[in-house]
This record gives C-alpha cells, sequence and structure tokens, in this order.
C-alpha cells in the first residue's frame, strides 16, 4: 500500500470502514494491522487508542472472546441470512449490498468460516441448490449483528402460529427500484448495483478499448486486456474488478497490488491508485444508439 494514502484523514476513514466491516465499534491492534501499518498510525496519532478515539471507536479491553458465540452459528445461519437479503434485493448480495439491505450479522462470521465474501457465495449458491425452496428469513431492521448472534444462540424457539388453509396469507409487495433514465442502446436506466456495471461494461467494452477474456465470482471479477498501442495494435493484461461505487474497492478491502482496472459507474475516489474507468462518463462519448 502506498505511504502517500496513510493520511491522517484515511486512517480515520478506513478505521471506521474496518469496524463497519466486522461490525464492531471495539477494534484490536491485530484487526487494524492487518490494514494498515501501526508506524503510520503512530506517526499521525501518537498511539492507536488516539486513532481510534478520533474515529469514534475504542480499543480492544480484555474480556470474554466473542470467538465461542460466534462458532456457534450454524452454517444454516449464515445462509439464511444472505437469503433475507436476496430476496429483498433480488439477487445473492455483495458485501456492500448485504450491509446496507439489512443483514444482520457482520462480516466476521463469513469470513472466519470461508475466507472472504466470493466463496461464502460459492457455498451459499450450492446450498440453496440442495435445499430447493428455502424458508423465508424475516429481517428486522432494530436488531443488530451483536443481537442476532444471541438471538441465534439463546433465543427460544418461537411458539408455532396456526394459519388456516381457507384464510388469504398477504405477502408485502416488492418494491422494483430503477436508477436514472438514460436510454442508452436498450438499457432504460442507470445501473443502481455492481451487476448492472457488469452488463454495461458487456455492451461497451470493446469501444473503451478492453477485450474480456473470462469473468469470474473470486477477485478480481474478470481477466482481460486493454489496448496498448492503437497503432501497432498491441494490447496489455488487465485484471479488471467491477464495483458499483470505485470507492467499494476500497471497502472490501481488495488489494490493489493484484488488479489493474475498476469499472465502475460512478467515480468517488479521486486518488485512487488504480485506474479507474467510469461508465457514467464514458458512455456520454459514446453514441447512444
Amino acid at each position: 500500500m502506498p505511504a502517500h494514502r496513510h493520511t491522517r484523514e484515511n486512517i480515520i476513514q478506513t478505521l471506521k470502514n474496518i469496524a463497519s466491516n466486522l461490525g464492531r465499534t471495539v477494534l484490536s491492534k491485530k484487526d487494524v494491522a492487518a490494514h494498515i501499518p501501526l508506524g503510520a498510525i503512530n506517526y499521525h496519532f501518537g498511539k492507536l487508542s488516539k486513532a481510534l478515539e478520533a474515529a469514534g471507536l475504542a480499543g480492544n479491553r480484555p474480556g470474554p472472546s466473542d470467538g465461542i458465540l460466534q462458532n456457534r452459528l450454524t452454517f444454516e445461519d449464515l445462509f439464511e441470512s444472505l437469503l433475507a437479503v436476496e430476496q429483498v434485493i433480488g439477487h445473492a448480495p455483495s458485501m456492500s449490498e448485504y450491509r446496507a439491505n439489512g443483514g444482520t450479522l457482520s462480516n466476521r462470521p463469513f469470513s472466519d468460516r470461508f475466507g472472504n465474501w466470493a466463496t461464502a457465495l460459492q457455498h451459499y449458491h450450492k446450498w440453496k441448490a440442495e435445499h430447493g425452496s428455502a424458508p423465508v428469513v424475516p429481517i428486522s431492521p432494530s436488531v443488530g449483528p451483536g443481537a442476532v448472534h444471541q438471538q441465534s444462540v439463546c433465543a427460544p424457539a418461537p411458539a408455532p402460529v396456526t394459519v388456516l388453509l381457507s384464510e388469504p396469507v398477504a405477502r408485502p409487495r416488492k418494491l422494483q427500484l430503477f436508477g436514472e433514465p438514460i436510454d442508452f442502446r436498450g438499457l432504460r436506466h442507470a445501473p443502481i448495483n455492481e451487476q448492472g456495471v457488469v452488463y454495461l461494461f458487456g455492451m461497451v467494452s470493446r469501444e473503451l478499448g478492453f477485450s474480456v477474456e473470462a469473468l469470474q465470482q473470486g477477485f478480481p471479477d474478470c481477466e482481460g486486456k486493454y489496448l496498448h498501442d492503437k497503432s501497432r495494435q498491441l494490447w496489455a493484461k488487465a485484471r479488471i474488478e467491477f464495483e458499483f461505487r470505485a470507492s467499494n474497492f476500497r471497502e472490501h478491502f481488495h488489494d490493489e497490488n493484484e488488479c489493474d482496472v475498476i469499472v465502475c459507474w460512478e467515480n468517488d475516489w479521486p486518488d485512487c491508485p488504480l485506474r479507474v474507468v467510469e461508465l457514467r462518463s464514458e458512455i456520454m462519448r459514446l453514441p447512444s444508439r
């Protein structure tokens, strides 16, 4: 990670991102050192506790570990939590979509079991295929990650509810959302998620000087090439990651050394160390028909 990124403001934002990712307000030195060199923190703040205080967080204090509680969550608990969010947004969620659409577990139980989000989704899809029509899991916005852990372990099973077959069961209507109207080559509305970015990039990749070799679920999302020398028709390798916003790359803690290009709808990361292709502005230079 380049030294110039370790500004005081960047360290504070990164600490907030780590806490949000882990679903905690208390971070240990190990949590932080995995993403920020402690020397950079000491240079700007003097010590870790001061940096955490500036980010509105707290340092780890001696006490009982929550590892036992985390381990008591079953695979069913994890996958049913993903299913609940999928039933809200219509597709298997990315990490940011899971957190933004009512996902009530932190990233920690998923990373502890699977290592990364892409691998967790691979096991989730296999679980869905094996279980057929899985049960609906209600989402309660008022319940945070810690409370869900308590419910998963300690809460008594709810009393069974009898439903008369003759009574109609009311189901809430799902609200379908659309992006701003763009009417670009049959795509009526702008992307509102990463999947929309992938679709739009597929429409214009060749015109933007890219050739797609392969797509995958793991990081990076795409292996391809870009036109390095147009006059001699020389192409160079490009490892591409799709994000709705460029800053999602940083929030997902992706390794910038393993990626060459971020393709997004909106570039909200002006000092990004990687090349960013912002489709919002790129399609303005292309014919809409």
